[in-house]
């Protein structure tokens, strides 16, 4: 697993994907192992549905596993839910510690009944790449408000 496991599979696959489709004859099977390493650093090899059309290196299967994540019919890897779900979580927090922040300070009066925060977004947590917050963002689980402010979309 590298160092930095806040990546998403479906992504790197994708771009990896994008390479093989520009790529002359002797550079294919290079972008084919770098596909394969992916797999493997995610732990996904075992995820038949991913793995086979990548080590069976059919182009054609690999778009359709792509177009199954688009049309929602295929599930994300569980690597990619992995990562996902701890980016949201971190960004909770954030949001909850600028809420706490902007309720305890010291402007306001403290004998008053006190007020709850007006804070709705904030910046996301910069361990995340930008590409993680757009997806959470395409799924609906983020909203962009603008000057790289994101908040929790309501349902």
């Amino acid at each position: 697993m590298p160092a930095n496991d806040n990546w998403l599979l479906c992504l790197r696959l994708r771009r990896l994907y994008a390479e093989l489709e520009t790529a002359d004859d002797s550079a294919r099977p290079l972008v084919w192992r770098r596909m394969e390493r992916a797999l493997e650093e995610a732990d996904a090899e075992e995820n038949a549905d991913l793995a086979l059309p990548v080590l069976e290196q059919d182009p054609d299967e690999v778009a359709a596993v792509f177009a199954g994540w688009d049309q929602g019919s295929i599930g994300l890897p569980e690597w990619d839910k992995a990562v996902l779900k701890r980016a949201l979580k971190a960004y909770r927090k954030r949001l909850k510690l600028m809420r706490l922040d902007d309720e305890s300070s010291g402007s306001r009066n403290p004998l008053s009944k006190g007020e709850h925060s007006s804070i709705l977004g904030v910046r996301p947590p910069e361990q995340y790449p930008p590409e993680i917050w757009a997806f959470l963002v395409a799924q609906g689980k983020l909203r962009d408000v603008g000057g790289g402010l994101l908040e929790l979309a309501t349902t």
